[in-house]
């Protein structure tokens, strides 16, 4: 048994689906008056969105958008680490993303999440259905994503149109999971503490040109515990296991045998029915998650023929204006994937 440090983690984060009765237990739906308060918000927005990164952070951030998403707020940094947000509307593509993008910023500090630089980019199937290969950014097609976290603090996702078949979605406690190895399985904590490398994959810059993608030495941390945070020791979880597989394959390293036993226990115990949220997004549904706290997956989907029809998704990378104590490693996650400046995406005819 590692010397490390560790303890349950007995805050709100440490959830199990059982602890909620229902999905009317964490799922917020928001009113009228709501939409109202994020659309006066949106409107001091330039027309053109790729001006929208000029806009000072200030102007869309009031005490009335506040006030209205407050306890969303909460639960995202500070208790259960996500929060599923139904009732925009989305019958208007660009003004639905307009209010996403006021309630990304009232959240926290947009980063950027691809080589182009873009801090709010469009999720849609590029490949229509084809085979991804190794440099493919998994939400870019219709592929089944496994259990995993992403760039920045947090992620956001709102849906414009869902796919007819599949693509269900599910959130699971990354401080659960601890919390069931600690007790039931403690043999996989020192691999899972000691972490992973993890690929870098290459892609299209914003000037045409291609990324440096590679393999990297440095070691991830699954979970760890910040005991240097003050005067209590702070809890922090990030995994992605597809980008540690790709690093042991490129770099012809494969997995140990207690590496391998180890994330298979993690995929184990995040796939149990008693650990894990199920929903599908729906059309103005926003889902926000907290990358240090919890994973997220979705189901592969078959698309519309209908371009037009297609599943649609705008998506955001966040880091908070009050970030958590976490380690190094952890926090060196806020630094998003660096474009030349940031930009709005808009890839697709919404």
């Amino acid at each position: 048994m590692s010397d490390m440090f560790r303890q349950p983690v007995t805050e709100a984060r440490a959830w199990r689906s059982a602890d909620f009765a229902g999905e009317s237990a964490w799922l917020t739906t928001i009113d009228a008056a709501g939409v109202e308060v994020l659309a006066a918000a949106a409107a001091v927005l330039p027309d053109d969105p790729h001006r929208w990164t000029n806009v000072d952070a200030g102007d869309v951030i009031t005490d009335s958008v506040a006030d209205t998403i407050g306890g969303l707020a909460h639960d995202l940094w500070r208790g259960r680490g996500f929060f599923w947000l139904r009732g925009l509307p989305s019958d208007e593509p660009e003004l639905l993303r307009r209010l996403f993008w006021v309630i990304g910023n009232n959240l926290g500090v947009p980063a950027m999440q691809n080589k182009r630089g873009q801090v709010l980019s469009e999720v849609f199937d590029r490949f229509e259905g084809a085979e991804r290969v190794v440099d493919t950014r998994g939400y870019e097609s219709s592929d089944e994503l496994t259990f995993h976290c992403d760039g920045g603090d947090s992620i956001g996702l709102a849906c414009v149109r869902s796919a007819p078949v599949g693509g269900q979605n599910g959130l699971v406690s990354m401080a659960a999971i601890y919390n069931e190895l600690l007790q039931a399985q403690p043999e996989h904590l020192d691999v899972l503490e000691h972490g992973f490398g993890l690929y870098s994959r290459r892609e299209a810059s914003s000037d045409g040109g291609m990324s440096a993608g590679g393999v990297s030495d440095r070691r991830l941390p699954s979970f760890a515990w910040n005991t240097d945070a003050g005067d209590e020791p702070c809890f922090s979880a990030w995994m992605n296991r597809r980008l540690a597989e790709l690093n042991a394959e490129m770099s012809g390293t494969p997995f140990t045998e207690a590496e391998q036993a180890a994330l298979d226990a993690v995929d184990e115990i995040a796939e149990r029915p008693s650990m894990q949220l199920q929903a599908t997004q729906q059309p103005g549904d926003v889902v926000w998650v907290n990358n240090l706290a919890v994973m997220h997956r979705r189901e592969g989907y078959v698309d519309h023929d209908d371009p037009a029809q297609r599943r649609l998704l705008y998506r955001m990378w966040l880091n908070d204006r009050e970030p958590a104590a976490v380690i190094a490693e952890h926090a060196m996650l806020r630094a998003g994937i660096r474009g030349p400046e940031p930009t709005i995406g808009a890839d697709s005819a919404a």
